[in-house]
């Protein structure tokens, strides 16, 4: 697997199609906003539009098409927004606040039907 543009720790991570989205993250000097795209079928790594929020040890699922990321922590604060990334546009949105700031929480969605 080919390197990261930016190193990170703490990014949430979730799959889409093809692709694993690195999001937000540590760099060892600042909290980041900035999300990479791996796209399995190249081996390379490409810069998406960064989140509104600087945030790392946040929570990050595939659901209903898009990528969600909650929580986190942005260097000062926990965070208690959800951002939600829309790959087709290219763009994020705050979407929602949950009651009580989170970091790192697990976040994960599964499918079913009835």
């Amino acid at each position: 697997m080919a390197p990261m543009l930016t190193p990170r720790s703490g990014a949430g991570c979730a799959t889409l199609d093809h692709y694993i989205f690195a999001c937000g993250g540590f760099d060892g000097t600042i909290h980041l906003s900035s999300v990479e795209r791996y796209d399995s079928q190249t081996n390379q790594w490409t810069n998406v539009t960064s989140m509104s929020v600087r945030r790392c040890y946040c929570g990050s699922a595939f659901i209903r098409g898009r990528i969600a990321v909650i929580g986190g922590y942005d260097g000062t604060s926990l965070l208690d927004t959800v951002e939600v990334y829309d790959s087709d546009k290219d763009e994020w949105a705050i979407e929602s606040q949950m009651l009580t700031p989170r970091c790192d929480s697990g976040f994960a969605c599964v499918a079913y039907r009835q």
